[in-house]
């Protein structure tokens, strides 16, 4: 079964776009792939602790952004998805940028803010990678969309709900969110307000 990027990016901007918690997203975009196909990997999926894990990066933020505090002039923030050289371990970090331009996402190339243990390999893009090497026919498909999926609801989720804003918003009434893979595609989040 080949899986469809377009359908599969549309059902993602969809599920992102209705501002739900994170367990009914990350229900919903599996639900999307399993009616394409049925696989056996869906439900260890759907049974992985999530909620511990948005847990885990709220306080990862929390200890961002106390000890190393945004500049006033960072107006946007990227969490970058990339594997590391050694073992290819599925990893996100965050950085801020003083420039912003919604469409295009050259302006967290040069980024302002890039604060010390800023990089995090969370379980759940671990565990969600091992199942998908069980399929190799599929794995570079779902390597591209998952991670990047999981990481925009995870974070749209913390930024609308889970984190207090006075860290974000000292001195601006937004700040604007993208995630997006360092290799290619991206998609903006919320922005906080």
């Amino acid at each position: 079964m080949e899986f469809q990027h377009d359908e599969s990016w549309e059902a993602m901007a969809s599920i992102l776009e209705s501002k739900i918690a994170i367990r009914d997203a990350w229900n919903k975009f599996i639900d999307f792939h399993e009616k394409q196909a049925a696989k056996p990997y869906w439900l260890q999926l759907r049974r992985m602790d999530i909620e511990a894990e948005q847990s885990d990066i709220v306080e990862w933020l929390r200890h961002l952004l106390t000890n190393y505090p945004l500049p006033e002039s960072v107006i946007a923030l990227w969490i970058g998805i990339f594997r590391t050289a050694e073992g290819a371990i599925p990893t996100i970090y965050l950085s801020g940028a003083e420039d912003y331009s919604a469409g295009d996402s050259e302006w967290a190339c040069d980024p302002l803010y890039a604060p010390n243990g800023s990089y995090a390999q969370p379980k759940v893009l671990r565990d969600m990678d091992a199942i998908f090497r069980t399929d190799q026919e599929n794995y570079v498909f779902f390597d591209w969309i998952f991670p990047l999926a999981y990481c925009a609801f995870t974070f749209d989720d913390v930024f609308r709900t889970k984190i207090d804003k006075k860290f974000l918003l000292k001195s601006k009434s937004e700040m604007f969110v993208t995630v997006g893979h360092d290799s290619g595609d991206y998609i903006e989040l919320s922005a906080v307000k």
